[in-house]
This record gives C-alpha cells, structure tokens and sequence, in this order.
C-alpha cells in the first residue's frame, strides 16, 4: 500500500507501528487465551479433563522433584516437613483426579509399613466413598452395551448405587426370574481417562527413577497391564469363575456366582450377597462368630492362592471380604470374597520357588535362600526374606537397635536410604513381576489381621500353606524318581519344618499372653504384628537406613 502511495502523508510514524505491533501482539494473545479456554472447556465437558488432570499431576511431579532433590540438599533439618507437603499435595491430586489415580492412592494407603507416616496418615482415607455418577450415565453405558435399557434385562434396578469406588459403583437389582444380584457399573469416564492417565504414569515412574535412581520402572508394565484388567469386567467375571473352583473345596470360603449373560467389559452381573465386612468386629460377635476364626479362614484362603493354586486375589482389603452366616448351618462364619478384577497367575515355576523359599526361611536355609533371590536378581536376599515375613531374616546387631535414635540420626538415615536402596536389586530384569501383586496381597492380609489386635499367627498358616504347595513339588518328583534316599530327606525336613513352626506358635502365644496379662493391669501391650512390624522397622534402619517412625518414635497405625 505504501509502495503504491508513497505521499509522505501516509508514511507511518513509529507511533503508529508501535501502535499496531501492540494491537498485534494483543491479538495473539487474545487468540491463544481464547484457544486454551476452549481446549479446556473441551476437555472438561467431552473428554472428563484428560490434560486438565495431567497438568495437575506434572505439577505435583515438579512439586516432588523440587522439594527433594533441590530443598531437602540445603536443608535436611525439613524433611518431616517435606514430606508433609509432599505427601499433602499428592493427596489432593489423587482426590480431585479420582478414578485411576485414586486407585494408586489407595496403593499408597497400604504401604503404611515402608512409606514415612506422612503418607500413609493422608491417603488412608481415600477408602471411603467415591462420588457415584447419575443414573442417566447408567442408562446410556446400558443401552451401548446391550441395547436394552436395565428395565428391560431386569425386573427391577435401583436407581442409586449402594455402594461406589475408584474405577465402578454398584446397584442392586433383580433378574426377571426373582433372584437378587448386584450389579457392577463402570464409570463413563475412566475408558476415556485411562490411556493418558497410564502415559503420563510411565512417563513420571521413569523420570523419577532417572532423578531420584531408584529401580522403580521395572514395574509400571505390570501396574498398567494389572489396571487394564481391572477395567476389564468379562475378565474379571472370568476370574471369579476361576477362584470359585480353585477354593471350593475350603469349605468356611465361598465365592459369589456370575451371571455372564449379563455381563459386559462394563457391566459385571453377580450373585447379591448379605454380609459384613471382615474388619466389622462388633457385627461379627454379634453374629457370634469368632474373629479369630474368621481371620483364620481369610488367611488360609489367601495363602491358598499364593502357594497352592498359583492364582492369587491381589486386593483382598476388608470392602473386598465379607462375613456371612453359612447358609444352612447359621451358627458357622462364611467368609465372602468379591472383586476378582485384579489377579495375577503365577507360572508353576515360581509357585515351587515362592514356597521353597518360605520353607527354606522356616528352616533357615540360608543357602537356599540365597540361591533363590540371586536367582531372582535380588542381592540383598536376607532382607528379601525379613520383607516376606515382616520379620528379621537375621539377628541384626543390637547395639544399633536398641540405642535411641536422635532426629539428627533419623535425617542421616533417611539422606544414606537411596544409595542402599540402589543395591538391593542388581538385576531388575530377572525379578518375577508376580512379587509385586503377592507382596501386595501379604500386606493387606496384614493390615487385615492387626486390625483385631493380631489374633491369629499369620506367619504360621502361611508356613504351613508353603509346605503343602513345596509338597506338591516333591510328590512330583517322587513320582519321577522313587528313592528311598529322597524320601528320608524329605521326611526329615518335614519334621524339622514342624518344629520351626512349633516355635514360631509358642513365640506367638507367648506373647499374646504377655499382651493379655498387661491388658487386665490396665497397661497397653503389643500384639504379634506390632511386634513383627517394630523390628521389621529396626531391620530398614539397619538395612536401609529408613527411619519409619515419627520423633516420638510412635508409627501410624492404619486401620
């Protein structure tokens, strides 16, 4: 336009080109703001805010990095103090993100045993309920999966959940035949959510295994493929179907019945079951069924699964088992066992190795558990072993035990944690990924068993359990190779096995009477786990360098 007419009255000033650069540069500005109000409107209404989601959780990714690799360098004397708000953040990223992330919150709950108590005092409560969707979702995700609105397939449903988690809440019904059944509804949005929420969990396991250099990635392609299943209802109906033929011969354990012709990826239709939770003792006592005997019941099934079947529940937490009347002999407890989503199928290998590995911890068969973990690509194999337990492996050095620990000491200890974590795995790649849902399962059976003050001897009936599922090696063997030689030892070792346990149980009762005694004097005593759980806590301060108690030197207990 210039260059056509060149009148000096229309040259432009440098007022004017300021002027339009700044009319420009507003412009873009405009136009960018206007685009992320949009792309986030979009994202909250049509994609159940995906990258809003994301951008949350690289925050509290940056929040952590910072706070621990540049704050705590300068100064230490604040680690309480980060962790705090640290563990604060994360918290309020997990519940505002919920779905997936408030099932990797609840995994955080339970590792109140390795976690400081920062953590594990916050996430405990995402267990309590999850908001449930409206029934108009249900309709819809009923009409994509079937093409039948619920009235149609039943002859009565109820409009509101009874009951909601992270990933699916429940509904009751009733078929067209009359028999009740819950009704397991998967919510719309987690489909949507899981592909970039699993993405940015990889990405964020392996940035922070690349900062911190702690072998932590080795196991996010078995968390994702594990979250992926539990998503996934027609496996999961397979599942209980397996699970239900695997314990039926345990005859206080029963599995609630599916209904696959109405089940869908996401919609799991099963038998409704009255109960109670495993850790409603009051309801239990009222139902006068004995505690102790209903956490016998649990741990022997759960146990059965490690070492016998092969096929183990990974998330067996007191909403996921029930307590029931047997039907038919009303005065004998039924223990309930319901979401079978997430499991893990151990090879028959590991199965004989996990459970020799027991046996050879019972026996102290330090050899033996030595070849096993190197096996494994674990170098630090007495710890393994104190970690299978939750016990010392080892008698550890009772000066650096029973002196009182100073908070200078506790920092120091926690500063030296991360270079002595490095060498406990030399070869992640040799590691079974089936230790990572059998390590979460032995937790929560646990946390389930010190929840009533640790009646039962839970290292025992799981010792017992590894004998049987060892046994059914050697019989095998002995059907290949009938020695009189093989028998001797076996037998032998069998005995001297017994004896171990006969230990164990007169430790335990010991103790228990010790605790019951203290009790009527009005004193406050330890029971059984607290006492495997205070010298598990001295084994990481003596292994590790991590210092799980609070200055005071009490630890959370979760419940």
């Amino acid at each position: 336009f210039f260059f056509f007419f060149p009148s000096s009255a229309l040259q432009p000033t440098p007022a004017m080109l300021r002027s339009a650069l700044g009319i420009g540069r507003r412009h873009k500005l405009l136009t960018v703001a206007g685009g992320a109000l949009l792309l986030h409107q979009y994202d909250t209404h049509f994609k159940y805010g995906r990258i809003n989601r994301s951008l949350k959780a690289v925050f509290a990714a940056l929040y952590t990095v910072g706070s621990y690799k540049i704050a705590l360098t300068f100064r230490p004397e604040k680690m309480l103090e980060i962790h705090d708000k640290v563990a604060e953040l994360w918290f309020r990223t997990c519940q505002t993100n919920g779905g997936l992330y408030i099932k990797l919150g609840q995994s955080v709950a339970m590792m109140n045993h390795v976690l400081p108590p920062e953590y594990s005092q916050r996430f405990v409560s995402l267990y309590d309920r999850a908001p449930s969707v409206d029934f108009a979702q249900v309709v819809k995700l009923f009409q994509e999966d079937f093409g039948q609105h619920p009235s149609q397939i039943f002859e009565w449903f109820e409009e509101e959940a009874i009951a909601s988690a992270s990933i699916a809440q429940v509904h009751r019904a009733r078929l067209k035949n009359g028999t009740p059944v819950a009704v397991k509804v998967q919510k719309p949005f987690i489909q949507v959510q899981m592909t970039w929420d699993l993405f940015l969990y990889r990405a964020l396991a392996y940035t922070f295994e690349k900062l911190f250099e702690l072998p932590i990635y080795w196991t996010v392609d078995n968390t994702i493929e594990n979250l992926m299943q539990e998503a996934n209802f027609i496996r999961e109906a397979n599942n209980t179907q397996r699970a239900k033929h695997d314990l039926q011969h345990l005859r206080d354990v029963y599995v609630p019945h599916v209904y696959t012709e109405h089940t869908s990826q996401r919609v799991l239709t099963m038998e409704w079951v009255d109960g109670v939770k495993i850790s409603d003792e009051p309801a239990l006592r009222k139902m006068g069924f004995s505690p102790k005997g209903v956490m016998t019941t649990m741990i022997n099934a759960f146990s059965h699964q490690i070492f016998v079947s092969g096929f183990v529940h990974g998330d067996p937490h007191p909403g996921n088992v029930l307590v029931r009347p047997k039907p038919g002999h009303p005065k004998q407890h039924e223990v309930v066992i319901l979401d079978h989503g997430l499991y893990i199928e151990e090879s028959e290998k590991f199965r004989q190795d996990y459970s020799s590995l027991w046996k050879a911890i019972v026996l102290a068969d330090v050899a033996r558990v030595k070849d096993i973990c190197l096996s494994w690509g674990i170098r630090d194999y007495d710890f393994f072993a104190s970690l299978q337990l939750f016990k010392p492996f080892k008698k550890i050095d009772s000066s650096n035990t029973l002196r009182k620990t100073s908070r200078r000491d506790m920092i120091e200890f926690q500063m030296q944690a991360k270079e002595r974590l490095r060498t406990f795995l030399h070869d992640s790649d040799l590691v079974p990924r089936e230790l990572i849902i059998i390590g979460r399962c032995m937790n929560i059976m646990r946390a389930n068993n010190k929840m009533h003050g640790s009646i039962v001897n839970r290292v025992n009936i799981m010792s017992y359990k590894a004998a049987e599922g060892a046994a059914k090696r050697t019989v095998n063997m002995q059907k290949r190779r009938k020695r009189l030689s093989a028998y001797l030892h076996e037998t032998w070792d069998l005995t001297e096995f017994r004896l171990r346990l006969w230990a164990i149980a007169l430790v335990y009762h010991s103790i228990q009477l010790w605790r019951w005694a203290n009790e009527k004097l009005g004193y406050r005593s330890s029971g059984f786990e607290d006492v495997l759980e205070d010298t598990f806590t001295r084994t990481l301060d003596n292994k590790l360098g991590i210092k799980l108690s609070s200055e005071d030197g009490t630890r959370d207990q979760m419940g």
